[in-house]
């Protein structure tokens, strides 16, 4: 089984446990119906889930996605929010780049492959490991003193061993209402989508492999 380095190493042998206490009760349509072979969380929001209940809890497992045009969207004219969290997520043909929020409002993004990448406002190179990066800017972004929102500590980049899709992931900084995040790429020309889950809000980032 493939680990991610983390901030926090969800329970496994308690989560075990509590899947045998409840296999008497449980009914085909309460259990989860896709796996994943592991998770990096900085903060898993509930650590008495197995990870498959917990990925899935981070939107619908689905195919790979299909397209590698930069993608955008806008955020909504209230959003002033921070980064709380980051984490990977490794399906059986994607991984799961998931960034949470804190604040309010939903975030906007423009998402594009590209070949380097700078910091913004210093224009200091930013180096990224593996063989492309996938820039996302997160609009709609403000500083924990705006927010009053305890932002992400890390790590900082989240470093994924044994690479799937996806090589590291980091947070840039924010810059004039915009979140600077960069994901690593094993291959340049991957294909990949991106969405918002709200219930915590969350921007998520699927990277096909």
């Amino acid at each position: 089984m493939t680990h991610f380095r983390s901030r926090r190493t969800l329970a496994l042998s308690s989560v075990a446990a509590a899947a045998l206490a409840l296999a008497g009760c449980s009914s085909p349509e309460s259990e989860p119906t896709a796996s994943t072979t592991s998770i990096t969380s900085s903060t898993a929001a509930d650590e008495s889930t197995a990870p498959s209940a917990f990925l899935e809890a981070e939107g619908t497992l689905t195919a790979a996605p299909t397209d590698t045009a930069p993608q955008t969207a806008a955020a909504s004219p209230d959003a002033a929010l921070t980064i709380t969290d980051m984490r990977v997520g490794r399906h059986d043909d994607f991984d799961r780049v998931v960034y949470e929020f804190g604040g309010t409002g939903t975030p906007g993004w423009r998402a594009e492959v590209v070949s380097t990448a700078s910091q913004q406002g210093s224009g200091k190179p930013l180096a990224v490991a593996g063989a492309g990066i996938l820039q996302v800017l997160v609009d709609g972004a403000s500083m924990p003193v705006s927010t009053g929102v305890e932002e992400y500590s890390g790590p900082n980049p989240i470093e994924v061993e044994n690479p799937g899709a996806v090589t590291e992931v980091r947070n840039a900084g924010t810059f004039e209402g915009t979140a600077q995040t960069l994901i690593g790429l094993s291959d340049r020309d991957a294909s990949y989508r991106v969405y918002t889950l709200s219930d915590p809000t969350r921007l998520v980032v699927d990277v096909s492999r």
